[in-house]
């Protein structure tokens, strides 16, 4: 589970540089991004090499794929960094979408073979965080690309509970998985609460907080609030492996 975690942080990371303006936001703030996305693909690859894994079942077809997308997304973190060098700012975007998608894929993937069912969570709180840092040492940047980066965020959170609330009582509904509350109650209340409902207060408290140009305050916000969606995403990925439905 930890190297499916890392890989689609990788990929949440990627998406908030492809999403932001490349033209209102810093060659460091992008450099950031893409140390830190391949940082997570090294991570994951860490645990998808050493991690305890049931290989017996696992086809080396299936295995040269999932390496295959490890690889992949690491190669198009490097391609955004390596034009981030040399400030060819829209095409960084490209590879930063690129990577986003194969991170994704590979994080579905072995979640998959987890017999885990779904699971496509986009993680990038951390960039939303550190983009409301930069404005402490770079103050020729406007408010925009915080307040893009702060939308996108609560447009994926709004993506996200209508994914792990209503499409898990309609799957529950056409195929119901007994004793689901019994055995899962606790942690899926943990996952909509604490993972899902505080934090999109926390997000709506940092908007009107870039709303009034208050960087540092919106910042401190949304440090509670990633801490809070990674621990929902950590439980998602329990409730997914655990019962095979879209948390």
């Amino acid at each position: 589970m930890p190297e499916t975690f890392f890989i689609l942080l990788a990929g949440g990371i990627m998406l908030a540089a492809a999403v932001s303006d490349p033209e209102q936001v810093t060659l460091r703030w992008l450099r950031l991004a893409g140390i830190i996305a391949l940082t997570m693909c090294g991570l994951a690859a860490a645990f998808y090499a050493f991690g305890e894994r049931d290989t017996a079942n696992t086809s080396p077809l299936l295995r040269r794929v999932q390496i295959g997308l490890f690889v992949a997304t690491a190669l198009a973190v490097l391609g955004q960094l390596g034009f981030v060098q040399v400030a060819w700012r829209r095409t960084q975007c490209a590879f930063a979408a690129l990577a986003f998608i194969i991170a994704v894929l590979a994080g579905c993937n072995v979640l998959h073979e987890m017999m885990a069912g779904q699971g496509t969570a986009v993680r990038f709180p951390p960039m939303d965080m550190l983009l409301g840092h930069a404005y402490l040492t770079a103050s020729q940047m406007t408010m925009r690309p915080f307040a893009r980066l702060n939308l996108t965020l609560a447009a994926v959170l709004i993506l996200r509970v209508l994914g792990a609330t209503a499409g898990v009582l309609a799957f529950q509904q056409w195929r119901p998985l007994e004793m689901l509350w019994g055995v899962h109650g606790l942690m899926m209340i943990t996952r909509w609460l604490v993972g899902l409902a505080v934090p999109a207060v926390f997000v709506f408290m940092a908007h009107d907080c870039i709303k009034r140009r208050s960087t540092q305050a919106a910042t401190g916000i949304l440090y509670v609030a990633g801490v809070l969606i990674f621990i929902g995403e950590i439980v998602a990925l329990y409730l997914v492996r655990s019962t095979g439905l879209p948390f």
